[in-house]
């Protein structure tokens, strides 16, 4: 509380209001037991969000979190996540966070800048493998991806998890990347399904419960996926 209510005071905030803005916002971050403890008794995840706390107390115009998700426990993260999910929307304000968990970044984010060696690259980094560009193809060392014909360099690819399309059975279409695979994982992502394959590589699909509830998808069930060449991003 006195770490809070020290950051409204260096902002010029009358002492009358401190105390009842500091306790408001340790209630919405669901740490309002924490209020009278000595920070160095806290947990990694209540220091996370008595940080927080600091900073959503001054009403920002721009939020900049720096892996706001490191330390925190899984019901932690989940309450952290539903914050990020409506404070945009909420406040109209705009919250930028950094995060090496690229499938939450992609479900929790409008908008998504994927960075390598510092440079920008369109595509959320995942499903990304290293390997060499031969032949308008790709070589993991365990399967072979089809490029578009234009590609004839690179060492890395990333497929967005989005553009990837299941089946129970093959496929015919124009898209000319489809491997058998067997699922290991289905979890809930931020409204949508994420379905991890093994197909050669692991692969990591988005879909929505309408499709997982079609193709009546369970753990260690053989399927298919499917992707087109151009959705493959090379770098």
């Amino acid at each position: 509380l006195n770490n809070i209510t020290l950051a409204l005071k260096m902002h010029g905030i009358r002492k009358a209001d401190r105390q009842n803005k500091a306790l408001a916002i340790l209630e919405q971050l669901d740490i309002a037991h924490c209020a009278e403890q000595q920070a160095k008794y806290l947990s990694g995840g209540e220091l996370q969000k008595a940080a927080l706390a600091r900073i959503l107390v001054l009403d920002p115009e721009v939020l900049l979190l720096d892996e706001p998700f490191s330390y925190l426990d899984q019901q932690s993260s989940h309450l952290l996540e539903s914050f990020i999910a409506s404070y945009v929307q909420e406040t109209a304000k705009t919250l930028i966070f950094s995060t090496h968990n690229r499938l939450q970044g992609l479900a929790l984010a409008n908008n998504v800048i994927s960075l390598v060696d510092g440079k920008s690259v369109l595509t959320p980094l995942i499903n990304l493998f290293q390997g060499t560009v031969k032949n308008h193809s790709f070589d993991t060392g365990n399967i072979t991806i089809i490029l578009p014909d234009h590609i004839t360099e690179g060492s890395h690819i990333s497929i967005d998890p989005g553009e990837i399309v299941i089946s129970k059975l093959p496929l015919s279409s124009s898209m000319r990347n489809n491997y058998t695979g067997r699922i290991i994982t289905i979890t809930e992502e931020r409204g949508n399904v994420r379905i991890t394959l093994v197909a050669g590589e692991k692969f990591h699909a988005l879909i929505t419960h309408q499709a997982l509830n079609e193709l009546d998808l369970k753990l260690g069930d053989n399927t298919w996926i499917n992707f087109k060449s151009n959705c493959v991003v090379v770098f």
